[in-house]
This record gives C-alpha cells, sequence and structure tokens, in this order.
C-alpha cells in the first residue's frame, strides 16, 4: 500500500513541477496575476483524485500488459542440457548467474546441443515462439507433453517437470508463451490469447508424420501457464491428459488476492479498494480483454469425460488456495478413474515440486501410465 500512497504523491508532485514551469515561462513575458501560487497549489491539490483513480490505474495496467517479460535472471536460458548418458543436466537461476560471472563454464559441445533444441513456432495470431524439445530416453515415445511455464517465468522454470515426463517415457516440449524468453512480444492478455501458443505447439507436434498425429498428447501448465492450457485443451481433438499446477481458475478473484491481501500484500504491495477495481477495469481496456471471462476453469469443465486430468496445488497457496482447487476438481466431467487432485500440504505457489520432488515424480508417473499405459 505504501508503493501507491508514493506513486499518487510522486505524480501529484510531477503535476506540481509542471504548473510551476508553465508560470515561470509565463513570467518571461507577462507579469503573473497575483495569488499566482495559490492557485498552483490549489491545482495540484485537486490532480489527487485524478492521479489516484485515473492516472496510476491506467499506468499501472499498461505496466501489466506491456512490460511483461521474462525476470532478468533467467533471460539467459538457451535451453535443456543432456550429458553424454543422456540424464538431464538441471539448470537454475544461480547456476545461469554463475556463467554471466565466469564462476562455471558449460561444456561447448553441450551448449551447442541445447541450441539446437530449440526449434520456431507461430502462432495464429502471428506471434513468433520458441520451444525446446527434448527426446525421451527410448524411442519411440509413448506420449508428448508440452508444457506452459508461469508468469515472468521461461522454459527453464518447466526443467524438472519436464525431465519427470522425459523418465515417464514422453518426448517433451518447453513451450515460452508469447513476451517470455525468446518468444516474440505484444500486448499481454493473461491466459486468452496465449492459449493460441499452445495451439501453435499442438500444430507442430502432430503436424511432423502420422507417428506424432497418433501419438498420446499432454498439456501441462503452472500457474500463467494454466490458464493458457486451460482455454486451449477445449479446442484440441483427441486431447489424451491434462496437467494444471496451481491452476487459474478465476482471473478477477485471484487478481483481488494478489493485489488485496493476499501474498504480495505481505510483502507490502496491495493496492486498496477502489483503486483496484480501476486498475482491473483498465487492464481490460488496454489488452482488449474481459476478465469476467477469464476463467480458465470453466473452460477446463468443458474438457470430454475420456480426457485423464491430474490438479496439483499446495496447501499453503493463498493465490490459488486449496478450496478453490477443489471446486475446480469437483466441476471436472470426468470420472474417478480419470481425475485427481493432489494438494501438497506447506507447498506455496508453484513450489510443489521443490518441496516434494519425490511425490511430484509419482504423480507424474502415475498420469502418463494412466494417459498412456504400456
Amino acid at each position: 500500500m505504501t508503493f501507491v500512497y508514493l506513486a499518487i504523491a510522486a505524480l501529484c508532485v510531477a503535476t506540481l513541477l509542471l504548473l510551476l514551469a508553465v508560470a515561470g515561462l509565463r513570467a518571461c513575458f507577462t507579469r503573473l496575476r497575483s495569488g499566482w501560487l495559490k492557485r498552483t497549489l490549489w491545482w495540484t491539490l485537486a490532480s489527487l483524485p485524478v492521479h489516484a483513480l485515473v492516472t496510476l490505474p491506467l499506468g499501472l495496467a499498461i505496466f501489466a500488459t506491456r512490460i511483461v517479460h521474462t525476470r532478468l535472471d533467467e533471460q539467459g536460458y538457451a535451453g535443456p542440457r543432456l550429458d553424454a548418458d543422456g540424464a538431464w543436466q538441471m539448470q537454475s537461476r544461480e547456476s545461469l548467474l554463475a556463467e554471466r560471472k565466469g564462476e562455471a563454464q558449460p561444456d561447448a559441445a553441450t551448449l551447442d546441443a541445447a541450441r539446437q533444441r530449440a526449434i520456431a513456432l507461430r502462432s495464429s495470431d502471428g506471434i513468433d515462439l520458441r520451444a525446446f524439445v527434448v527426446a525421451p530416453r527410448s524411442a519411440p515415445p509413448r506420449a508428448t507433453a508440452i508444457l506452459a511455464h508461469g508468469l515472468f517465468r521461461s522454459a527453464l522454470e518447466l526443467e524438472p517437470v519436464g525431465a519427470m515426463f522425459r523418465d515417464a517415457g514422453c518426448e517433451v516440449v518447453l513451450l515460452e508463451l508469447r513476451n517470455h524468453g525468446g518468444s516474440g512480444r505484444t500486448t499481454a492478455s493473461f491466459g486468452f490469447r496465449e492459449a493460441n501458443d499452445v495451439l501453435a505447439a499442438v500444430d507442430w507436434a502432430r503436424g511432423r508424420d502420422d507417428l506424432a498425429r497418433q501419438r498420446p498428447l499432454i498439456l501441462f501448465g503452472v500457474s500463467l501457464g494454466t490458464a493458457a492450457v486451460g482455454f486451449a485443451a477445449p479446442r484440441v481433438e483427441d486431447l489424451a491428459g491434462v496437467v494444471v499446477d496451481a491452476p487459474l481458475t478465476d482471473a478477477i478473484a485471484t487478481a483481488h488476492r494478489m493485489l488485496g491481501d493476499g501474498p504480495r500484500g505481505r510483502r507490502g504491495f496491495v493496492i486498496p479498494q477502489p483503486i483496484r477495481s480501476l486498475t482491473l477495469t483498465a487492464l481490460e481496456l488496454v489488452a482488449g480483454i474481459d476478465l469476467a471471462a477469464d476463467r480458465p476453469g470453466d473452460a477446463l469443465a468443458t474438457l470430454p469425460p475420456s480426457v485423464q486430468v491430474l490438479v496439483i496445488g499446495g496447501g499453503a497457496d493463498r493465490r490459488m488456495p486449496p478450496e478453490e482447487l477443489q471446486a475446480l476438481f469437483e466441476k471436472l466431467p470426468q470420472d474417478p478413474s480419470h481425475k485427481s487432485i493432489w494438494i501438497r500440504a506447506n507447498a506455496d505457489h508453484g513450489d510443489v515440486w521443490k518441496v516434494d520432488p519425490e511425490g511430484y515424480r509419482e504423480q507424474i508417473l502415475r498420469f502418463v501410465e494412466r494417459v498412456a499405459p504400456r
């Protein structure tokens, strides 16, 4: 909340300085009328509600939709690396930092092979995308798994889960959504148009040959990636399975939790009402979306009963709390043999695989076995 007050104060100060600059220019050519300073201060005071209710919400909306990008410390990610024995060499923000500082030097051949795993895609609305493909340890793949990351992340975030799908015998596609990683930039839509990115990866995966087209297809998303997957999944014919981790079910409710008394609030970033609602309205205008319709959970509930679904969440996640995940699970049309839910106690948003990697691996292995039994 301190940020909001400081931002409004800064805008008012900027307004005062602008008015003083205008008065100074006028003084160069004519004599200022008495009381000009008092009027300037009154105009500055009058600008306060304008900045609080218009300027700041609009500025935050523009920031949220136009400056979305992968966080700086993982922008150097160049692709998944395998060692000589085919084992996945896990990378992290810390390992990338060590390489930038010259404290670690990757093998040139390994690095070149990682870059060779990149593929170029193009969404139906014209956005260039980057993805990475990792083949399973043994051919042929039993399924293809397309993975989508969270907000401000890249394919780097997906490596641990990608390795689990690979160990289960899947071909893995690590997709970088628009505005992230090596993909093209455009106005963010928080799942609506990002679904086109997932569909572009689906078209690539199925468009190579008949074997690839017949192979079971799995979509995986975490956080923002679940919105893209949620809106894309009902549009994919013969989809075999969907895994959503920390799934976004209702954009407006999630935004109020994050910007109100949710996890960001605990760190001091709170936008009070009515500024918060005005910011969301401005975001809709800037992005050209309807947040009330941004309900990926409702889209997932339209999947055919034959699609296998796994819902994963953290018991300590306040952005996507357990009760919302349970409500999503109960709304899914699948019978108990085609859907499952795992809420890991003491895990927060999108870090279940960090808190309990072995439990996560077991969930993925079981899921792949349901989708593509050997």
